[in-house]
């Protein structure tokens, strides 16, 4: 573990951590999942359920298709009979306040759990419209709900703003997304199986200029649990080999302004800082061996990449190792499919006791209102 100045966070142990099965679509509802992803981990973890004390639950109404649908959720859970509640948000900031809890010693086990699995009857192209139709539900209705405007409309128009104004080029654009999709390919959990070129990222699908299908996320549904537990409780568990030393979390900015579009990563880069402050790290360049983050579009990959201070030196072999989204983005579980992919690396002896950062973002409303969270994560 690095050196660390003393701050007012508590390292939080990670017990445990497990996924469902991704999949294109999961003939399973949303309760099944959640119960399947949480038993899993507990079990992992040589926890019962009666010792959770907290229980929190990242999803949102308009994916699950009915009102209050945590009401489903907070059983299979472990919520029953205990405290618990939904955030509607990437499962990320579900497991910066379930630390948050457990830092300050208001429980001594904590789950946070993602599920994502749009309820609908339409598939492939229709299926993706229907997403996208959810998306433009998720502007404010009241100030600011453009006509037509979706979270691919608004990568769209960042990655138009990035070629036209600051001279990145199509090609490059493709070659930094086969790069991310070779890499992922490799992974067992990846939804792209297959290397590809430059040249078949450009000739894949046109999804919202200048942006082709292949440099966009490889979507897959599905839920994600992590068990978090004080150091007390872990040393009594049968605990993975990292603990969670820094948490951050910001939101973006409204479409009055220019954040959106001139500086999506201002929000990542907020959360970042609050993460480094809270895990006492003055130097996260010098510190940080091992990144894990959420680069929606191959356009935001270097601004989000800029805006978590990384060192730009750093291996690329320690930079979404797992290929990222490129190859696998589970929606609001995808926070907890990024840190199980860096506490994998991290219990490799490669990697023991390096320093590493866990980042995610929310895309219902694309670059606009981009709500990021960060963790700082160590091997144990």
């Amino acid at each position: 573990m690095t050196d660390r100045k003393v701050t007012g966070f508590e390292p939080v142990h990670i017990a445990g951590i497990a996924t469902t099965h991704w999949l294109p679509e999961q003939h399973a509802v949303v309760d099944e999942l959640v119960y399947r992803a949480v038993a899993d981990a507990l079990e992992s973890a040589s926890l019962n359920r009666h010792e959770v004390g907290l229980t929190i639950t990242s999803s949102m109404d308009v994916y699950d298709g009915r009102s209050i649908s945590s009401g489903l959720t907070n059983s299979a859970s472990g919520g029953y009979l205990t405290d618990s509640y939904r955030l509607e948000s990437d499962v990320g900031t579900a497991i910066v306040a379930a630390a948050q809890a457990i830092a300050a010693g208001d429980v001594e086990v904590a789950v946070a759990v993602g599920a994502y699995n749009p309820e609908s009857a339409t598939r492939d192209g229709e299926r993706r419209a229907f997403l996208e139709q959810l998306s433009n539900y998720a502007f404010d209705a009241h100030f600011a709900r453009p006509l037509g405007l979706t979270a691919q409309a608004t990568y769209g128009l960042h990655a138009a703003w990035v070629t036209e104004q600051q001279g990145v080029t199509l090609e490059q654009l493709a070659q930094l997304a086969s790069r991310e999709i070779t890499t992922a390919s490799g992974s067992p959990r990846s939804m792209r199986t297959h290397a590809v070129g430059p040249e078949d990222v450009l000739a894949s699908p046109l999804v919202s200029w200048p942006l082709t299908e292949l440099m966009l996320p490889a979507y897959s549904t599905g839920a994600a649990a992590v068990v978090l537990a004080s150091p007390a409780r872990a040393a009594r568990a049968n605990s993975r080999g990292a603990v969670i030393t820094g948490v951050g979390h910001s939101t973006g900015a409204y479409l009055e302004t220019e954040e959106w579009l001139r500086d999506p990563g201002a929000s990542s880069a907020r959360a970042a800082a609050a993460a480094y402050r809270t895990a006492g790290i003055p130097d996260p360049a010098g510190a940080i061996s091992l990144v894990e983050f959420t680069a929606p579009t191959t356009s935001l990959y270097d601004p989000i990449l800029a805006a978590l201070g990384i060192d730009k030196d750093l291996p690329l072999e320690s930079i979404n190792p797992s290929g990222g989204a490129a190859g696998n983005y589970p929606g609001l579980a995808n926070g907890a499919l990024r840190l199980l992919e860096v506490v994998e690396r991290l219990e490799q002896p490669a990697h023991a006791g390096s320093t590493a950062v866990v980042h995610s973002v929310d895309t219902i409303t694309g670059t606009a209102v981009l709500d990021s969270t960060v963790l700082v994560v160590e091997g144990a």
